[in-house]
C-alpha cells in the first residue's frame, strides 16, 4: 500500500471512529459516566402510539459532494438510496429495507460500490438512523480491505425543499456500529430527496 493510500485510509478511520464514538448510548443503558442515557433510537409519540400508528420508514435517494474533511477524496460524488419501515415499538424485529451506496472519485475511478440489507430503523421527527449489513460490493479503491458482511450506520435528516442532510459510519474501517446508533447527518445533499415518515 503506498504512502497516499495509507494516509487516506487511516484518515478515514479516524473520521468514521471520531463520528462512531460520539454516538449516543442505547436505549436504556447507563451512560458511563453514571448520568443518565440519551436513547439512541427514538420512538413514536405517546400520541402516535395511542393512534396505533408506531409505523415508521425512510424512503429516497441523494447525492453530495464530498468536501475538505475527506482529503485526497473532496470533490467526489457520492450517492446514497435507502428504503426502510419498521414499527417503532419493536424496530430490531420489525424493520426491512435495504441500502445502497456509490462513492466514484473525481477521475472517475470506483472508490467503493456496495449494498445490504436494513436490520434497524429508528426516527424521531424529521431525522432517522438505518443501520445494516453489507451484502454485496467492493471497494477497489481500498484493496484487500473486504466490505461483505460489515455494518454500516446512515442518517438521515429530512430538510423538505431545503435540501436534506446525511451522514454515515462504515464499519469496514473499524469503526464500531451498534444497533439503531449513528452520527448526526453531516453534509448537505446537493440532489435527490429523502422522506422520513413517523
Amino acid at each position: 500500500m503506498n504512502r497516499r493510500l495509507a494516509t487516506t485510509a487511516a484518515a478515514l478511520c479516524l473520521l468514521a471512529a471520531t463520528v462512531a464514538t460520539a454516538a449516543p448510548a442505547s436505549a436504556g443503558e447507563p451512560a458511563a459516566s453514571g448520568a443518565p442515557a440519551v436513547s439512541g433510537a427514538p420512538t413514536a409519540s405517546p400520541e402516535a402510539v395511542a393512534a396505533g400508528n408506531a409505523s415508521v420508514g425512510l424512503h429516497g435517494s441523494g447525492n453530495t459532494v464530498l468536501d475538505s474533511r475527506f482529503s485526497t477524496f473532496e470533490g467526489d460524488p457520492v450517492q446514497l438510496t435507502i428504503d426502510a419501515r419498521a414499527d417503532t415499538l419493536k424496530p430490531l424485529e420489525t424493520t426491512r429495507g435495504h441500502f445502497h451506496v456509490r462513492h466514484v472519485h473525481t477521475d472517475g475511478r470506483l472508490v467503493a460500490d456496495f449494498e445490504g440489507d436494513i436490520t434497524c430503523l429508528a426516527v424521531g421527527g424529521r431525522e432517522a438512523i438505518a443501520t445494516g449489513v453489507v451484502t454485496k460490493g467492493e471497494a477497489p479503491w481500498f484493496p484487500g480491505r473486504p466490505v461483505v458482511g460489515q455494518k454500516v450506520a446512515l442518517s438521515v435528516e429530512d430538510d423538505g425543499r431545503h435540501g436534506d442532510r446525511i451522514g454515515w459510519v462504515w464499519g469496514f474501517f473499524g469503526a464500531p456500529v451498534s444497533d439503531c446508533q449513528g452520527t448526526v447527518p453531516f453534509i448537505r445533499t446537493t440532489g435527490g430527496d429523502f422522506t422520513v415518515r413517523g
